[in-house]
């Protein structure tokens, strides 16, 4: 038996090397994987096409339930308002009655007639003085009043004396003193066209609870 002496590096370059050239094209080799990788592309597609129709859908639902919403509250606007209307004119019927009652009440409170208040005038006026307008306003912020306005005769002197001294005559009439809290001559000019003094005197009722304090 003969033992081969060759070395075992001598042995290996006898074998023919294990290399030939790769001429395969991957992008056009068929996909022969088990799931082809467009079964998940088109997969992922599909379900956020699914997700975006849901979503839609979701706020035109949602879009169609607050139109219903607004219809139903103009509505109910629409009804409230026109009772506000209603209401709002039958609030100034009542405050327009109101203010008439108040002004009738505050009438019938007056210790003195129109009547008898002209007819003490009448008692008390000079022969210098010529009356023009009696005006009550019993809805005054500070209480019910009357304005007389009239006109005196005579020079600036003396129509200015005979007006200060009816003034001290209406104060000293028992019936006006007891109605009346105040009685105040307000203006005193003179009247170019005629030449006489246009004065205006105001009284002033007295309240209840002044009257109940006196």
């Amino acid at each position: 038996m003969k033992l081969s002496l060759s070395k075992k590096s001598d042995a290996q370059q006898a074998v023919a090397p294990l290399w030939h050239p790769n001429f395969r094209n991957f992008e056009r080799l068929p996909d022969t994987k088990v799931v082809r990788t467009a079964f998940f592309v088109n997969v992922g597609a599909i379900f956020v096409s699914l997700c975006l129709l849901l979503w839609l859908g979701y706020r035109e639902l949602h879009a169609y339930g607050l139109g219903e919403q607004i219809a139903e509250a103009q509505h109910d606007i629409d009804s409230k308002s026109r009772q506000n209307t209603e209401a709002l004119r039958l609030s100034k019927l009542f405050a327009d009655e109101e203010k008439k009652l108040t002004e009738a009440a505050a009438f019938t409170r007056t210790l003195l007639a129109p009547s008898e208040f002209i007819v003490l005038l009448g008692q008390t006026l000079p022969k210098e003085i010529a009356l023009e307008t009696v005006d009550q306003r019993l809805n005054e912020p500070t209480g019910p009043i009357c304005v007389l306005r009239g006109l005196v005769a005579g020079s600036p002197d003396q129509a200015s004396g005979t007006a200060s001294s009816y003034i001290e005559q209406l104060h000293g009439q028992p019936r006006f003193a007891a109605t009346f809290e105040a009685i105040n001559l307000t203006s005193l000019t003179r009247d170019p066209k005629t030449g006489f003094l246009v004065f205006e005197v105001v009284f002033k009722f007295k309240t209840d609870a002044k009257e109940k304090k006196s």
